[in-house]
């Protein structure tokens, strides 16, 4: 089963991530080319059990039968590895990495569902390199089969960090390169891009609550974080030989998301900044901070394939 695989286009796309305690929801509609925000929900769940249930009342009370769905893994459901493409041709690529990757995997390799997505060959100074994607046949298979019971249509199965690539690319400036972070509790991650390429992604295991500047440790995890969000960026430069980062963008939070960067600002020497949905995508819903965070991940599987520029968009490139 391909994650990425494409189907037939569509005027509006739904975007979906369900957890242990919620299930968010967006449905963006093309309207001249320009992304429009229909719907914007967050249920609170009992368990991640409850998701199909309530995903089925949200759709029917949304009247969002037979819309594509583009749904976005947890991070407990696959494997990211970036890895050196074997020299076979381009349709032999995926059955290849299968064998190059058997032995980074936490599941049998007959288990598991891969798909693969390339790095601009600049990146690793001519090496050839891609990302592989591996969850389990199974998890794949239950998630098709729950979206599908609900009423939506199955189109893509998604993951957070090429989510955050499509919102970078709609909303950033990224022509000289710019890292975009999501900051969370459970981890966050963080992108390096330029002109909506993918150079890099990384895990940032520094764990920041809603409410981490108001704690006791909040100087110590500041430390950490900066060392982290450093040490990625003089990857990049260093190791990879590309340009210097000057643009750090984190994506909205509930309650501090200016303060954060505030803070980051002063200790970095890029320029750090907030990224407000809300300020760039019109719509129905508004989207208040905390709203904007637990839903970031479902609006931006609804970008893919959107372009920065509103004159190359189409409406044959939402779904795409």
């Amino acid at each position: 089963m391909q994650f990425f695989k494409k189907k037939a286009k569509s005027s509006s796309r739904v975007g979906l991530v369900i957890n242990s305690d919620q299930l968010a929801l967006a449905c963006v509609e093309n309207r001249d080319g320009e992304p429009y925000l229909l719907n914007c929900e967050m249920v609170k769940l009992q368990s991640e059990k409850d998701g199909g249930k309530a995903l089925a009342k949200l759709v029917k009370d949304l009247e969002l039968e037979n819309t594509q769905c583009s749904y976005v893994l947890n991070r407990k459901d696959y494997n990211l590895h970036l890895v050196e493409a074997p020299e076979v041709e381009p349709d032999e690529l995926r059955s290849a990495i299968r064998w190059k990757i058997k032995d980074l995997l936490d599941m049998k390799i007959e288990d598991a569902a891969i798909d693969v997505f390339p790095v601009p060959e600049e990146a690793y100074r001519g090496r050839n390199m891609v990302y592989v994607v591996a969850s389990l046949k199974t998890r794949v298979q239950s998630i098709v089969e729950l979206v599908n019971a609900s009423g939506l249509e199955m189109a893509v199965i998604d993951i957070p960090e090429l989510v955050m690539k499509n919102l970078s690319t709609r909303f950033i400036d990224d022509s000289k390169g710019v890292a975009f972070m999501d900051l969370r509790r459970n981890g966050s991650t963080m992108n390096i891009t330029c002109n909506g390429e993918l150079y890099l992604s990384r895990r940032i295991n520094t764990q920041l609550d809603p409410d981490v500047m108001q704690s006791m440790e909040w100087d110590s995890l500041k430390d950490r974080l900066i060392l982290e969000i450093q040490r990625s960026l003089d990857y990049y430069e260093s190791q990879m030989g590309l340009n210097q980062i000057s643009q750090i963008v984190i994506a909205q939070r509930q309650h501090d998301g200016a303060a954060l960067a505030a803070a980051l600002n002063d200790q970095l020497a890029a320029q750090v900044s907030v990224l407000d949905i809300a300020e760039h995508l019109k719509g129905a819903s508004e989207l208040a901070p905390e709203l904007q965070q637990v839903c970031m991940a479902a609006i931006g599987a609804t970008l893919r394939g959107k372009k920065q520029d509103p004159k190359a968009d189409s409406a044959e490139q939402v779904a795409a």
